[in-house]
């Protein structure tokens, strides 16, 4: 009876966590939404191209606005990398909170040998679970997951939501991310 007790609080735990995660996500992609349509030059009735795309999209369209904008030396090129290192950011934790929302979890490894480990620099976190996912043409991943690696995911998220707004207002606005620096 204590066993299920305890399988049970850890689940609710995982719930939660996944929660935050899909919070922080929808968050974080409406920022990069909001962002790349202000980049693209469209204010108001061009948004319907930029509503239910995915991140990929937008972060490859993103990309191919901001060549432009760099080609045009709309601002310094260093405004441009800051927001070109936002977008692969925003990318890769786009793609984790794939795999932690589509796909199966369980409470052990289905086999040792393709299960992708914690780093041995991981917070400590002994609500360990295991997720794994199929995709076509992609193959099959798992990977050992903590609860504060959800935790910090959706913290990430949330991160990446300020910074994709703050790289972009600094570009555009350079004064702005100046006086930010010297508050700093």
């Amino acid at each position: 009876m204590r066993a299920a007790a305890e399988e049970a609080s850890d689940l609710d735990a995982l719930y939660s966590a996944l929660g935050r995660v899909v919070v922080a996500s929808a968050r974080m992609e409406s920022r990069l939404r909001y962002n790349v349509g202000w980049m693209a030059g469209d204010h108001d009735a061009g948004w319907i191209v930029f509503e239910g795309q995915s991140v990929e999209w937008l972060v490859s369209n993103g990309k191919a606005i901001l060549g432009q904008i760099t080609e045009m030396k709309w601002w310094p090129s260093d405004h441009s990398d800051r927001i070109a290192r936002a977008f692969n950011d925003i990318q890769d934790a786009a793609r984790m909170r794939n795999l932690l929302v589509h796909g199966q979890w369980a409470k052990s490894c289905s086999g040792d040998e393709i299960c992708t480990a914690r780093p041995q620099t991981a917070k400590a976190d002994q609500r360990i679970f295991h997720v794994y996912r199929s995709r076509h043409r992609k193959g099959f991943e798992e990977r050992e997951i903590a609860i504060c690696d959800l935790d910090d995911l959706a913290q990430r998220m949330l991160d990446l939501a300020v910074e994709i707004d703050d790289a972009y207002e600094d570009a555009i606005d350079p004064r702005r991310g100046q006086a930010r620096s010297r508050q700093e």
